[in-house]
């Protein structure tokens, strides 16, 4: 007989909890991105369901990335890559009630780009599910390029500060 554990173990309970945690905060990332697409798109259920698609490969690569990093003992990046998030979340959201510079927002900015982008692949607006898959992947790219610097910003950082206390707990 093969052993299987049971969801309710504690690794099972851990993973849970990364699904979950990712899940929210791709989300959120994601807010602005789908109002801006769903009210500058057709609003079909395709088009909804392509940008739905395309959230859903970033939670999931962002729970593997989580995963990934734990089994490699790279504590300091997840850490690193979660404040990463929750700064970028909070300029989109600071940016979403206060539009001091409305074209300067990474998620215009990233948007208007893989609109470009899209539209060179030739995957106009009339093939709604699939077009709305490649903006929401190259958006959600290009802003996680966003996170992953400041997520290395706050790694080194973190680093620099973790070498300066061993260094005085030495001498």
């Amino acid at each position: 007989m093969i052993y299987r554990k049971n969801r309710t173990d504690n690794k099972g309970e851990k993973m849970n909890k990364r699904w979950g945690f990712w899940t929210l905060w791709v989300c959120i990332s994601a807010v602005a991105g789908f109002v801006w697409g769903v009210a500058l798109n057709d609003n079909s259920g395709l088009s909804i369901a392509g940008m739905a698609s395309g959230i859903g490969c970033f939670i999931i690569f962002y729970t593997l990335l989580d995963d990934f990093s734990r089994k490699n003992q790279w504590h300091r990046s997840i850490a690193a890559l979660q404040k990463g998030v929750y700064v970028k979340a909070g300029l989109q959201i600071l940016n979403l009630a206060m539009p001091i510079f409305p074209f300067i927002s990474p998620e215009i900015l990233a948007g208007v780009a893989a609109s470009y982008i899209v539209e060179l692949l030739g995957l106009g607006f009339h093939q709604s599910f699939l077009s709305s898959f490649a903006m929401t992947l190259i958006t959600g790219t290009l802003l996680s390029l966003c996170v992953g610097v400041i997520s290395l910003i706050i790694l080194l950082i973190s680093n620099k500060e973790a070498r300066t206390i061993t260094t005085n707990n030495v001498s």
